[in-house]
């Protein structure tokens, strides 16, 4: 195993995967699940052109694919932005370099693409889960990349396999990423009954995927998130038709960036709103492919739009921040955030108040505030519990807390590293000072 490290030169461990793949590779029994994977060079592209008629580059880190094919003596290059025809292998070189490569290090495999229904492969992301690191790795769902009638039949065929490969790599993986506790395994079947293992992708602690494994495994808690999954073209089907409104937000992010919604605003008509801009698109299909074309260069999920109490028609939600008081967990500050005219996020707020002040002003149509204030704290300090079980060394956490006009609450994240700042911006500051010296009172040296 150090030999493989010590050849992985300077990319890094941790997320790239060229580095996954050796892992998984150095184990015999991985090897025939495996794509031939090599870093991207002129020479490794020479070669994969010998040997595969289709081949696809992806970056070492992160969202992007660049598909060559051979047809007729040439190579055809398919990307997001662009489609090209070259005619010979040095000048496909020379052209992928210039004018798709976007990041410093890249990968090589062969492409898996739809090539007939009999050799077609069917395409799933399956995520496994482990409550900590010495827990059991655990099957946790499967996400359909694209939907057909015939990958229904036959799913049931190969689901069991899937999942005992899926949980055996996640098993690999874990030993080297002691703090990944999350894993998704990218993976296809064909009718052959070939299996291949395309990718690997870690979610460590910060991932809004990760969370939600944690939550929505939790009996108490579990009605109290939004219906999420890994956004795919048939997942955005799907959650369109079933809530009209979704929102779709990257696996890891800050400060509202990247954050989408879509409405369905009648059968035919798709409005998507991007911060404060809005358009439309005539059919479902565009709508995906325009989302898809420009925001998606990481991993996003799908998510149910949820109906959060308003204030003069501008959304809001529920910064509630928990700490880790002595060996309990306690609520320690609360604070609304109103979002601006035009925004769908509180990211971007217009003001920001305090829970019984924003609660008399809203749309709230229950009367018992004092019981509603209860219910928060109380599914905020559960939550609390189970982020510790997953990661101990955490000791404050600021959740995001949605609240319908109903009175319905939903846990819409939780952020390790909160900002509090925009307590400061409240008249009584007391709340502020309260949370500084809780966390002052833990860096204090010990005798």
């Amino acid at each position: 195993m150090n030999k493989i490290f010590r050849e992985m030169g300077t990319l890094k461990l941790s997320k790239s995967r060229i580095s996954q793949y050796r892992i998984l590779n150095s184990d015999d029994s991985f090897s025939k699940y495996l794509l031939e994977t090599a870093r991207f060079t002129e020479a490794s592209l020479f070669t994969f052109l010998e040997k595969y008629k289709k081949i696809v580059i992806k970056p070492a880190f992160g969202m992007g694919e660049i598909f060559v094919s051979t047809e007729n003596n040439k190579f055809k290059v398919l990307s997001e932005m662009n489609r090209a025809i070259l005619m010979d292998k040095e000048e496909l070189y020379e052209y992928i370099s210039m004018n798709e490569l976007k990041h410093k290090h890249h990968i090589i495999q062969p492409s898996r693409q739809n090539s007939g229904f009999f050799q077609s492969p069917f395409h799933y992301y399956i995520t496994v889960h482990r409550k900590s690191p010495t827990a059991e790795w655990l099957y946790i769902s499967s996400t359909e990349k694209y939907s057909t009638l015939s990958d229904k039949y036959f799913y049931m065929f190969f689901i069991k396999k899937m999942k005992k490969i899926s949980i055996l790599a996640a098993k690999k993986l874990g030993e080297s990423f002691p703090d990944c506790h999350t894993v998704v395994i990218d993976i296809t079947y064909d009718l052959k009954g070939r299996i291949w293992i395309q990718d690997t992708m870690l979610h460590f602690q910060k991932s809004k995927w990760s969370q939600f494994q944690i939550l929505s495994s939790n009996y108490s808690i579990s009605p109290f998130v939004p219906q999420t999954n890994l956004l795919t073209k048939a997942t955005f089907n799907e959650y369109l038709n079933n809530y009209n409104n979704i929102v779709i937000k990257p696996c890891v992010g800050k400060h509202g960036s990247g954050i989408i919604k879509i409405t369905k605003t009648d059968p035919i008509t798709y409005e998507i709103h991007t911060v404060r801009t809005k358009q439309t698109k005539p059919s479902i299909d565009e709508t995906f492919d325009f989302i898809h074309t420009i925001y998606f260069s990481k991993p996003h999920l799908v998510q149910e739009g949820l109906p959060l109490l308003e204030i003069n028609g501008c959304p809001l939600d529920v910064r509630v921040i928990t700490q880790k008081v002595d060996s309990s967990w306690k609520v320690t500050g609360k604070i609304v955030k109103v979002a601006g005219n035009g925004f769908f996020i509180t990211n971007a707020s217009q003001k920001l108040l305090n829970l019984n002040q924003a609660l008399q002003s809203s749309n709230l149509s229950m009367t018992n505030s004092e019981q509603l204030e209860y219910e928060i704290d109380s599914i905020c300090i559960s939550a609390s519990k189970l982020f510790e079980e997953n990661h101990p060394d955490i000791h404050i956490i600021g959740f995001d807390i949605g609240i319908s006009p109903q009175g319905d609450i939903w846990i819409i994240e939780g952020n390790y590293r909160p900002d509090l700042a925009m307590f400061l911006d409240l008249e009584d500051k007391d709340t502020y000072m309260y949370i500084r010296k809780i966390i002052k009172s833990r860096t204090k040296p010990t005798d």
